[in-house]
């Protein structure tokens, strides 16, 4: 008998016990042996959960990679980093700004002009994330962060986040009841100059409606609202995700990778239907060449494809 296929919003978050464990280890231990113990908890985890360790070779198949142990423990090596990121222990230093939009990116930033970010679950978005606010961005300046998550999923880790480092503070919007008065607070961020961060790779657990679109050699469902509000909020709109050098690497480099979306939505009604749909698509098409290059790196554990 096949096992159930499950979306994401099924799957239980049990990370913030571990978490919160983490943060108070780093301020004893250095991040080097936490990696180290954070592959001996990624052994475990892939030992003894078979329903990752299917879901992670069907990803790997179509990747042509076949090692479901070292995908899951470059997992668990994210989540030190995303720790190590909160916690103000990592610089901006150990990140690469490659030669690709991220000037452009920048040149909104400093100017504080409101700035859109998808974001997906390929790489370390809190990284990204915790650099933005802490002010280890580049720019010498901090940034004023919005972002848009499941409640049921994040909720937990957001409260533990505001415990252990207040300076985190960040404003979360939850994404289960999207409607006018919150498309008109997002509005009012961008017209401060500030960050809005949604993540384009996970559908929505209270709609059904989806962008099919082929996405490493099969047809994937893609969330139609992260692709309306981006039409919504018609301001300038980057795919960002900041990558690891290495797969599993104790003092690990990372890439800071930057594309433009390249339409605007200064058209009618019908024409907005239409690059709604191909935004979604460039979107999918600069994940699937992040994929192919960081095929490990890619943390979405359950059936993308069903």
């Amino acid at each position: 008998m096949s096992e159930k296929n499950t979306q994401w919003y099924e799957v239980r978050q049990s990370h913030n016990l571990g978490y919160r464990l983490m943060f108070f280890a780093l301020r004893v231990f250095p991040a080097p042996l936490m990696r180290l113990l954070a592959y001996a908890v990624g052994f475990f985890y892939w030992l003894f959960d078979k329903k990752t360790r299917r879901v992670s070779r069907l990803y790997l198949s179509k990747v042509g990679k076949r090692s479901t142990l070292k995908h899951i423990c470059s997992f668990a090596m994210n989540l030190v980093e995303n720790v190590q990121t909160w916690a103000g222990k990592f610089s901006v230093t150990d990140l690469n700004f490659r030669d690709d939009d991220v000037q452009d990116l920048l040149s909104h930033v400093k100017a504080k002009e409101g700035t859109l970010v998808i974001i997906s679950h390929l790489g370390n978005a809190q990284m990204m994330k915790g650099l933005a606010i802490l002010g280890e961005n580049g720019i010498e300046q901090k940034m004023e962060v919005t972002t848009i998550s499941n409640e049921n999923i994040s909720g937990g880790f957001n409260s533990m986040l505001s415990e252990v480092n207040p300076d985190s503070s960040i404003n979360h919007v939850s994404s289960d009841n999207i409607g006018p008065e919150t498309i008109f607070y997002l509005q009012e961020q961008l017209e401060k100059g500030n960050l809005v961060v949604i993540a384009g790779d996970r559908v929505s657990a209270h709609s059904d409606r989806t962008i099919e679109i082929d996405f490493l050699g099969e047809k994937a469902r893609f969330p139609y609202g992260v692709f309306l509000l981006i039409s919504l909020l018609n301001v300038p709109t980057y795919f960002i995700n900041g990558m690891r050098h290495k797969d599993i690497c104790l003092n690990p480099k990372y890439d800071m990778c930057v594309k433009k979306n390249p339409l605007d939505f200064n058209c009618g009604r019908k024409e907005r239907e239409e690059r709604i749909r191909q935004t979604a698509r460039h979107y999918a098409e600069n994940l699937e060449k992040l994929c192919k290059a960081h095929p490990y790196q890619w943390y979405n554990f359950f059936d993308f494809w069903s």
